[in-house]
């Protein structure tokens, strides 16, 4: 069976999907143009304001059918570079682009169980001119993560792990390098995602079991404001130049609802179609679009497909097709990008190969 990396099991429902999109969209609604370098198996992280995307696609290992892995890459129009590896390392894993081409992600390495390993995990930057390189860990961490990048490529967001804590980083571009900065006030980290806005001036986390939004006062000056009381914690994964943020809810029964903040509205709950149990947003851009994926109960219809909500009403994307099961990314040019899994084909039993004890 093909793996999919969407946390939700992949089943179409067609028909209801449809019906329900339709449902939801005006007769003006402006459509959103998917970005896709590859027309299956592929999962798009990241998106930058020009439509180019980095993400990963499944593979054949060493030419093997079936052995499949995720091959790491940067997309830009037809052009498809893959990313290397991290000198020492055994793992790439991409999670946003600049506009000007600097993807950003983590490095990882196997360790022994139980064994310390430093910089298992290591924050990257990568462009096409100067490779890969490691942005190390500030003094107190043995890891560090990229989440995100700035529009203009000059500010990373992340996450530094230390002993039983996570906390949040910046990394400042400096001439040719890169200078890392604990976020203040950002020390007891519950979620692993520093959301940051396009403009780089807003971040968005849960600090000590409250929903945060950091907003820069004034150059390298930052301010935390909680968004909500506990029952209604958001976990961010994205957050526009506004300082609207959007995320996920998990409740105790499993269930995941998408959720988003906003100054005008506070937190609310978006509302899914009829027949879908789970849901969340995965990102937002400047117009105030967000993106994300719907699910039905787990295991039976309907499957998971990609949403969009617009003007307060959320909607199917349906103009990207059935097998566009998750809206990871989105950008203020109305592109969307994603996850893109094929319904895998059912199998029939064969009748003339049934038990001979039921035959008649």
């Amino acid at each position: 069976m093909r793996p999919i990396r969407s946390v939700f099991a992949l089943v179409a429902a067609a028909s209801t999907l449809a019906g329900a999109s339709r449902a939801e969209e005006g007769p003006a609604a402006k459509k959103l143009t998917l970005v896709a370098p590859m027309n299956e198996g592929v999962n798009i992280t990241g998106i930058n304001g020009r439509g180019d995307v980095v993400g990963f696609h499944w593979e054949p290992e060493n030419g093997n059918p079936d052995i499949l892995y995720e091959a790491p890459f940067f997309a830009k129009g037809a052009e498809v570079a893959r990313l290397p590896l991290l000198k020492t390392y055994t793992a790439t894993f991409p999670a946003a682009v600049s506009d000007d081409g600097l993807v950003v992600g983590r490095a990882s390495k196997p360790g022994a169980p139980n064994a310390f390993v430093y910089l298992r995990n290591q924050a990257f930057v990568w462009t096409a001119a100067k490779g890969i390189q490691g942005l190390g860990a500030p003094e107190g961490d043995g890891a560090s993560i990229a989440t995100g990048v700035s529009r203009d490529g000059r500010r990373i967001s992340g996450i530094g792990v230390g002993d039983y804590r996570l906390r949040g980083l910046l990394w400042e571009r400096e001439g040719d390098g890169w200078k890392s900065v604990v976020l203040p006030d950002a020390g007891q980290l519950g979620s692993n995602v520093l959301a940051i806005s396009p403009d780089g001036r807003r971040l968005a986390a849960v600090q000590k079991g409250e929903t945060s939004l950091w907003t820069e006062a004034e150059p390298g000056v930052w301010k935390r404001e909680g968004l909500a009381g506990e029952e209604k914690v958001l976990i961010p994964r994205g957050v526009n130049d506004a300082g609207l943020v959007v995320g996920f809810r998990n409740d105790p029964d499993g269930r995941l609802h998408a959720m988003v903040w906003g100054r005008e509205g506070g937190v609310k709950s978006l509302e899914t179609p009829p027949g879908f149990e789970h849901s969340q947003a995965s990102a937002v851009n400047n117009a105030g679009d967000v993106v994300g994926q719907i699910d039905g109960p787990h295991g039976q219809l309907p499957g998971p497909r990609a949403f969009l909500y617009r003007d307060g009403k959320l909607r199917i994307i349906d103009e990207c097709g059935p097998d566009f099961v998750w809206a990871t990314a989105v950008n203020d040019q109305g592109q969307v990008a994603g996850v893109l899994e094929k319904e895998e084909e059912e199998v029939h039993a064969d009748p003339a190969k049934a038990d001979p004890a039921k035959k008649p």
